[in-house]
């Protein structure tokens, strides 16, 4: 079976970070004998990297595709016309880039990774070739939330756009109940609509990692860690975990909070812990690569999201097959992973006390942070394990194609 995926900048490498999930799924789907071409977003050469074919978008202004633009207007809807003409000419040079692929290497359907620009773009190009769409949302294309100015469906002519893409699509995967709740809001027919989790490696993040030479590295060797990763942007509530700390230190001094990532807040919340007074107990990491992220989770003791909004959360399944537990914000697919005093605990959003309540009571509990830990590893096991993901996806690729 031959797939064309859709996926903006996708990273090429396993070291790589961006849109590694992505990455992940297509490196799999190849090891399955599947024969998988990626269109990436922007212009570059053909190339062929861990059994994936990479293609980019085709040379020439975007004027040029104003007859192809004009071919499709039946797919734009009326508030799509407020588009600026520039923004819209990309999507049809998108568009007829991966219509291109897909024809010249006869694939069987097309899969985009999110619904917009890449949905979008795979609409029209399955109006080219007749094949099958398969839309995966991951969050900011379908989930909104506008205290944080997260998701492109604020903008009522993005919106639209979306609208047509699930209205169109043969098949809509969603990760969590939240995503899948947001679809069918969005006008995505139920019957359409395959909920799916997303996976982990189950062999790479396991519970046996040593995490010593991270705890070296940053000599925090008899200190208990708090660990968080994330893209350091308003959504992911970073600064409510920085909040907490304070909180903490108060009744356990000799605990480190280690925070890994970077992006537009990164400064800020370095004057943040200045501001507070607790410099002295974060470590912020910067980027991790992916080969290293294990021993991070190995490392620690308790690992926080304390997201804002969130469509599914993958590291808290890549903590928890790490056997640690997890506090997470009682928000979108968090609630799907944490079983509230099982394996984590659910906190409010945007609350630094409940935040440092449930830290100090797993650093002050040993016993009940590894037994939180090891029912982690086994709901990890029994609902989040990446192969059992692939296994969906391919049955239901199967499906489409038959």
């Amino acid at each position: 079976m031959k797939v064309a995926i859709i996926s903006g900048p996708i990273t090429k490498l396993h070291e790589g970070i961006t849109y590694s999930f992505v990455f992940d799924e297509a490196y799999r789907l190849a090891k399955r004998g599947l024969d998988i071409h990626v269109v990436r977003a922007f212009q570059e050469n053909k190339s062929f990297s861990y059994g994936i074919h990479f293609h980019g978008l085709e040379n020439g202004s975007r004027i040029k595709y104003l007859p192809f633009m004009f071919k499709h207007l039946d797919s734009i809807p009326s508030l799509g016309y407020l588009m600026p003409p520039w923004s819209m000419l990309y999507l049809c040079k998108y568009a007829h880039s991966v219509a291109n692929v897909a024809s010249s290497q006869n694939v069987d359907l097309i899969h985009a990774h999110f619904a917009y620009p890449e949905g979008f773009a795979g609409l029209i190009a399955k109006k080219e070739t007749r094949k099958p769409l398969v839309i995966t949302l991951h969050g900011y294309d379908i989930l909104t939330e506008p205290t944080v100015r997260y998701g492109v469906r604020l903008d009522r002519r993005l919106d639209t756009l979306i609208r047509k893409v699930l209205e169109d699509a043969d098949a809509i995967i969603t990760a969590s109940n939240a995503t899948h709740r947001e679809a069918q809001v969005a006008g995505a027919e139920e019957k359409k609509l395959y909920l799916i989790p997303n996976g982990v490696d189950t062999k790479r993040f396991n519970p046996s990692l040593d995490g010593n030479a991270i705890r070296e590295r940053y000599s925090i060797k008899d200190k208990f860690i708090v660990f968080t990763i994330r893209h350091h942007v308003p959504k992911n509530g970073i600064e409510y975990l920085i909040k907490s700390i304070p909180l903490v230190i108060k009744e356990i001094n000799n605990v480190i909070f280690v925070i890994g990532g970077n992006g537009p807040l990164h400064r800020y919340y370095k004057s943040l812990a200045r501001k507070l007074g607790v410099s002295k107990n974060v470590i912020f990491t910067g980027s991790i690569p992916q080969k290293k992220l294990p021993y991070y989770y190995a490392a620690c003791d308790v690992f926080v999201i304390p997201s804002v909004i969130e469509a599914f959360g993958l590291v808290t399944i890549e903590a928890m097959a790490c056997g640690k537990p997890v506090i997470g914000s009682r928000v979108g697919g968090i609630c799907d992973i944490i079983e509230d005093g099982v394996n984590g605990y659910l906190v409010k959003p945007k609350n630094p006390r409940e935040i440092a309540e449930k830290i100090i009571l797993l650093l002050e509990n040993p016993a009940l942070t590894s037994k939180m830990g090891i029912e982690g590893r086994r709901i990890v096991d029994e609902k989040f394990d990446i192969d059992e993901r692939i296994n969906k996806i391919v049955h239901l690729y199967k499906e489409l194609v038959q």
